[in-house]
């Protein structure tokens, strides 16, 4: 399912609509979000989304967590991007993935690492910045949670990969990983709700808002739509032809099981 709004009822109709409202009723919400180290024309999750998504949340009888990966400075960076009075409005968990504990997964023969903490929290909702720049691979629901394990499992002793990438073995087969990783993260903590809005980024024209506030629960399906409708002139993605084909295969050996 996906759905859009323009403002904020048809966005809490929507939130209704999908299934959220009656998810987070008395139980614990996890939000992943965007929000690692400055980079030029890279945007973060928008935070006034965040604002709106986490009061919806407390009043309708949840409480949330807000996870990224910050090297233990993930308080810190919310504060200076503005979010201090929300966070003590209401007391709200921050956890940095960076400083958890994890679980091994794997994941069509990748190892991946992901914090065990996740599975704490019932309902789990994605909101990432979706931006496509310079010499990086087009960023949204699916390349979110390269930023979701912590960067300590994924160093190399030995490596041409550029100083500065805080988990170079996840660039050694960068598609195939970013497939894997979504993979593990789906079979081990499956995220059920992703919302895209706020600031994008397109190579090609720089830095724009997004027409509407997108709510899915298939982040194949919205990470789709999202490429087709604003960066069509982009190089698309490998890794979104890796999921399509094992999404295709599982659903056809589903259909092939009396």
């Amino acid at each position: 399912m996906l759905l859009s709004s323009k403002n904020d009822p048809k966005l809490y109709d929507n939130f209704e609509e999908i299934g959220l409202k009656s998810a987070i009723k008395n139980n614990d919400v996890l939000i992943k979000i965007n929000l690692g180290a400055y980079q030029k024309n890279h945007p973060r999750t928008d935070m006034t989304l965040l604002k709106k998504v986490v009061a919806y949340i407390y009043n309708h009888g949840g409480k949330c967590a807000i996870t990224e990966g910050c090297s233990g400075f993930l308080t810190e960076n919310l504060i200076t991007f503005g979010f201090e009075d929300i966070l003590k409005q209401y007391n709200i968990k921050v956890i940095d993935v960076d400083l958890e504990e994890c679980d091994e997964v794997i994941s069509y023969g990748e190892y991946h690492y992901i914090p065990k903490c996740f599975q704490e929290y019932p309902v789990r909702i994605a909101i990432p910045a979706t931006s496509k720049s310079n010499d990086m691979l087009y960023s949204n629901n699916i390349k979110l949670f390269f930023g979701a394990v912590p960067r300590k499992m994924y160093q190399l002793d030995d490596s041409d990969i550029p100083i500065g990438v805080p988990r170079p073995k996840l660039h050694q087969n960068l598609h195939l990983s970013v497939a894997n990783l979504f993979l593990a993260i789906k079979s081990y903590s499956e995220f059920q709700y992703y919302i895209n809005g706020g600031l994008a980024y397109n190579e090609n024209i720089g830095e724009f808002i997004l027409s509407d506030t997108f709510v899915g629960n298939n982040a194949l399906e919205l990470d789709l739509y999202m490429f087709h409708n604003f960066f069509s002139n982009c190089e698309f993605p490998n890794y979104l032809d890796i999921l399509k084909t094992r999404t295709e295969t599982v659903l056809a050996v589903d259909r092939s099981v009396p």
